[in-house]
């Protein structure tokens, strides 16, 4: 199992690096007492750093929901590419919280540049 995860860990690292960066930074094991809540992190993940970095990260995410985010069920690899420790029960939950980063950050350049950026 440990294999698999460092396997995971390098593989998401190396394909979407600013993604991984920012699931890893803010969604670990302790994002709860770094942010306060999963809301918290959240807003931190989606709406800080320059707007072209943001940007970056919606292709990447995109590239990732392409290629990993077609599965049925994302929570492993979630947990074991990008580091999340947010307690994800159902494989609906793993999709729901991919769905609230990327919307976030849409929502964050659209605020900061004024139109709808895709």
């Amino acid at each position: 199992m440990a294999r698999r995860r460092r396997e995971f860990w390098k593989y998401a690292e190396e394909r979407w690096p600013l993604l991984h960066n920012l699931m890893a930074g803010h969604f670990h094991q302790d994002f709860d007492i770094d942010y306060g809540s999963l809301e918290g992190a959240m807003d931190a993940a989606t709406s800080l750093g320059p707007l072209e970095h943001r940007k970056a990260v919606i292709q990447e995410w995109r590239d990732w929901n392409m290629s990993e985010g077609v599965k049925d069920d994302i929570r492993p690899f979630l947990h074991d590419g990008f580091g999340v420790a947010v307690l994800l029960k159902k494989p609906i939950d793993g999709r729901n919280f991919m769905n609230r980063v990327y919307e976030g950050l849409i929502a964050g350049v659209r605020a900061e540049t004024g139109k709808n950026w895709e």
